[in-house]
């Protein structure tokens, strides 16, 4: 059992916990590592010592942080959104999406091979293949929605072990991508850090408009309002559509809705917007921090453990078609990793990953990557279901 259990003792820990992590970021050699790689760290060590309980199972703080919190930060970063990059980094974005997406469908049939998952899980390796195939190229919708079809959802055991395998193999790889940027630069392949980062913030300082900034209590009360009025919108219309049978990402009219706020004037003047979402998104990858829970792995014994070994020979073959193709083709390391992260995590992930790299303008490229894989990540674990 963890030692915090009261929801106000976690929320402040974990708000601590993101303020030390920015605090580390601001050190000279924190800064070399960056504050969004610091905060998923402490947010691993703060579940694995049990000081706060892991998130993979919820929780009255964790749900809440993923259901309002991640889309009202998103929202708040994507208010800064320039159309203008759909038409720079839009392409790019996209091709890497899809070596991502055939790395992941490549690695599932390379998994199966090298691991005794068909022994193991016998009637259910066609259903989990399949899940692990659509929740690594769209997100963890796709991983329920196979699930449920083929009733794998049924079998507890299973089921829970691929759930524990999941939460944790997508920390890990948020992780990950967090250093990969910086990662690839040095191996000289990449060319060097920080150069269309510069073009792409002397872009944004040209479009921005000079307007007199909120003060006071109106210039967070307004920012934090809109964004709360926009997630309820966007549930709202999502479900609406569902029920008409027009299933639509409730992310994809999140996105809308914050491209067309961001047309009113005083939305210029909201200049907390940026600090208030990119806090959000700090509170976000401390709960992904702590969904890595290497004790609920051990606790699923030798099935969990070769689901590990299944998901981490996926990913791999992943990363390495995914890099591969992106250097062959000249795609800048911050693609390479949001993108990467569109096909692992979702869209929230991606965007996510494009404020902590401080790149605006791959914002709006990695929210349609998201959106993207949910939308095909079904469709193709179904496939991956059928060819085996």
């Amino acid at each position: 059992m963890a030692l915090i259990q009261s929801p106000v003792a976690l929320l402040a820990v974990l708000a601590v916990g993101v303020a030390v992590a920015e605090l580390v970021g601001r050190l000279s050699w924190g800064r070399k590592v960056g504050a969004a790689l610091i905060v998923i760290i402490v947010g691993a060590l703060l579940a694995n010592f049990r000081i706060v309980p892991p998130a993979g199972a919820g929780g009255l703080v964790y749900d809440p942080i993923f259901a309002v919190v991640t889309p009202a930060a998103i929202f708040l970063i994507l208010l800064e959104a320039n159309l203008k990059s759909l038409r720079k980094a839009g392409g790019p974005m996209l091709i890497a999406f899809g070596l991502g997406a055939a790395g992941t469908a490549a690695g599932v049939l390379v998994a199966g091979l090298l691991t005794p998952a068909r022994a193991m899980l016998g009637g259910n390796f066609e259903a989990l293949s399949g899940m692990f195939a659509g929740t690594y190229i769209g997100g963890s919708a796709n991983f329920n929605a196979i699930a449920l079809h083929y009733g794998v959802a049924r079998e507890g055991g299973v089921y829970a072990a691929a759930i524990v395998v999941d939460n944790i193999a997508t920390g890990v790889w948020i992780l990950i991508t967090v250093a990969m940027p910086l990662l690839l630069y040095r191996t000289g392949l990449f060319g060097k850090p920080g150069e269309r980062t510069a073009v792409a913030a002397e872009e944004g300082a040209e479009d921005a408009v000079a307007a007199a900034p909120l003060t006071g209590s109106l210039a967070v009360a307004l920012p934090l309002a809109l964004a709360l009025t926009g997630v309820v919108i966007a549930n709202l219309l999502a479900a609406w559509l569902k029920d008409l049978g027009f299933p639509v990402p409730s992310i994809l009219i999140l996105t809308t809705l914050a491209l067309v706020a961001a047309q009113i004037p005083v939305v210029a003047r909201m200049t907390l917007s940026r600090p208030l979402g990119l806090y959000g998104v700090y509170v976000f990858l401390i709960v992904v921090g702590a969904s890595i829970d290497i004790a609920a792995l051990i606790a699923s014994g030798p099935l969990g453990l070769m689901l590990m070994g299944f998901v981490t020979i996926l990913m791999l073959v992943h990363g390495v078609v995914l890099i591969t193709g992106a250097q062959l083709l000249k795609i800048e390391p911050e693609i390479v990793a949001i993108a990467s992260n569109a096909n692992i995590g979702g869209a929230t992930s991606a965007v996510s990953l494009a404020e902590a790299f401080g790149r605006e303008d791959l914002v709006l490229p990695g929210v349609i990557a998201g959106t993207l894989g949910t939308a095909i990540g079904t469709y193709i674990g179904f496939a991956v279901v059928a060819i085996l």
